[in-house]
């Protein structure tokens, strides 16, 4: 009986701890978290004359007096007007992405006795090049895409992901802080022997390369040797993350939750679960494969912040008007 009534207080005593642990990181994290982001950042440069907030210039635009109208009939414009042209790392562009967004489907087709290479909108023929598949497959690409730069918006990924927080962490930085500055005071017995010995103050050896403060000791209340590095008192639980994760679901933060490479494939997998479970978008980003958890947005969401001049958008996209409207 007397060992069922300490292990239970144990249990209670670790779930106590847990909790508050939990409380004070999730009221932390909520306390500093800003969301009130309505002026776009001067983080790239603008051009006065379009009046488009975060605009940016493609390094392949061309100036108004070259810049030719691709000549699709007014049918075919209307088709594709509501499509928005997604460009992701340096020049990529993730078509399939765009016209799905915009409820279109987009094919392709290739003829190899007349050697012509299609694409077609809802079985309606866009644009064609013609030679052998590959050569004709990149021209029409490239003819596709300077139709919709100069038909459609654009939306331009600056980088990966954008955070207003420092990295998650699975381990506080707070353990040692508490000894620092309990300098021995002048009545303690420790003190008075050092002074009897020579001692007058300052950091201990000949040419004062000693500590200051005393050697700080912990309670030691489990069966792990002296010397390991202390385990529970200095670790985050997992259970805080989970629940800082559902109140970034919960709320209106539309930066990113950015996780180090610390945490354990199997941490990671739930938390990645977690995320998906609550309508999130969880990714692996970087060669450290850290874990990169973001609200699931649609490419018009996005169009529509950034004009708006939200802050935590501005900081990753950029959104380009169609080049028609720009030289009018």
């Amino acid at each position: 009986m007397p060992v069922e009534r300490a292990s239970k207080r144990k249990s209670n005593g670790e779930l106590s701890w847990k909790s508050k642990i939990i409380r004070q990181f999730v009221n932390g994290w909520i306390e500093s978290d800003n969301v009130d982001g309505t002026e776009c950042p001067a983080k790239v440069e603008v051009k006065p004359s379009y009046n488009y907030p975060n605009f940016v210039k493609s390094s392949e635009e061309k100036p108004a007096a070259t810049a030719t109208d691709p000549g699709l009939d007014k049918r075919t414009v209307r088709r594709i007007e509501d499509v928005i042209a997604y460009f992701y790392g340096e020049d990529r562009i993730s078509l399939k992405l765009s016209f799905e967004q915009a409820g279109l489907l987009l094919e392709t087709h290739y003829d190899e006795v007349g050697q012509v290479f299609r694409y077609t909108v809802n079985e309606h023929e866009i644009c064609r090049a013609v030679g052998p598949q590959q050569e004709a497959h990149t021209k029409a690409r490239d003819e596709l895409v300077r139709i919709l730069s100069y038909y459609c918006y654009s939306v331009r990924r600056l980088k990966e992901f954008h955070t207003r927080r420092n990295v998650f962490r699975k381990m506080t930085e707070g353990g040692k802080q508490k000894f620092k500055d309990h300098k021995i005071e002048e009545g303690n017995i420790g003190f008075r022997m050092l002074q009897k010995q020579g001692w007058s103050g300052g950091s201990l050896g000949s040419s004062e390369e000693g500590i200051l403060e005393p050697i700080g000791v912990q309670k030691k209340n489990n069966k792990v040797g002296l010397g390991a590095e202390s385990s529970e008192p200095q670790k985050i639980p997992l259970e805080a993350f989970m629940l800082a994760i559902k109140q970034y679901a919960a709320g209106n933060a539309l930066y990113d939750l950015v996780f180090s490479p610390q945490f354990t494939v199997h941490q990671v997998q739930k938390l990645r679960d977690l995320a998906s479970s609550l309508k999130l978008f969880p990714q692996m980003i970087g060669k450290k494969k850290q874990l990169v958890i973001s609200k699931k947005l649609t490419l018009l969401e996005i169009k529509e912040g950034v004009l708006k001049g939200h802050s935590d958008l501005c900081a990753k996209y950029a959104v380009i008007p169609p080049i028609n409207q720009r030289f009018k």
